[in-house]
């Protein structure tokens, strides 16, 4: 493990994780692991809930260079004492920026129809997530610690950010908004600047895009269930007729 990014999602998180896997060469962790993958999901749930927050990083971060976004960001202390060589990035960004990316994943996606569906079906990917997702960022002991409108999580998400300048020390923190592109996190690594631009992802507006197209793809497979099933249903009253 090269970088521990401790900055909250919607910071930045999938245009650093790609930036990062360009210049080390790497695979960067990062919360969509949970999301996407079973595996994953059952390794961060059982470590949360059953170990009483035990966590084998070795095991969970085998292979990969960084980490990134919830819920690793939780336990940058923990992983800067486990990787005592790695640097340590703060993603931020102005407060009112934030809430409103935030509340589009939030309202948009993860209440979305589709989300909610799937995180009901027990023993997924998106069941596994949505417990952790609770847990560790809307709880009490998460890292919202409970908060509910908008002037509160801002004052939290300020609160964390000062939190890691403080602790961190100066010599393996950068402190960065990836507006600022590609210079930083190179001076940090020690690396050359590519020749490409820098990868800015997954940016708030195009996000409303991405809910209805999940939620389309949804309803479309449904569609087409029912359709196979129905003209199941057909052919077998004709054969047997």
């Amino acid at each position: 493990m090269k970088i521990i990014c401790a900055g909250w999602g919607r910071t930045g998180t999938r245009s650093l994780k790609r930036s990062l896997e360009i210049l080390t060469g790497q695979p960067s962790y990062h919360m969509q692991n949970i999301l996407l993958n079973k595996k994953d999901a059952k390794l961060w749930h059982n470590s949360i809930f059953k170990h009483k927050e035990k966590f084998d990083w070795e095991k969970i971060y085998s292979g990969y260079g960084a980490c990134l976004d919830f819920p690793s960001c939780n336990y940058y202390k923990e992983l800067m004492d486990a990787y005592p060589k790695a640097k340590v990035i703060l993603t931020i960004r102005d407060d009112e920026s934030w809430i409103k990316s935030w509340n589009v994943l939030n309202n948009q996606i993860l209440k979305s129809f589709t989300f909610k569906f799937l995180a009901k079906i027990p023993n997924t990917s998106f069941y596994l997530q949505k417990q952790i997702h609770n847990e560790m960022i809307l709880g009490p002991r998460g890292a919202f610690q409970g908060a509910k409108s908008d002037e509160e999580r801002k004052n939290k998400f300020n609160e964390w950010n000062q939190s890691v300048i403080d602790y961190v020390p100066k010599d393996r923190l950068l402190v960065y908004q990836v507006k600022e592109g590609w210079e930083p996190i190179c001076k940090l690594l020690n690396v050359p600047i590519p020749k490409i631009p820098f990868p800015y992802l997954n940016k708030t507006k195009n996000m409303g895009h991405m809910s209805r197209f999940i939620n389309f793809m949804f309803i479309f497979i449904i569609l087409v269930i029912i359709g196979i099933i129905l003209s199941s249903v057909f052919w077998g009253i004709t054969y047997f007729q």
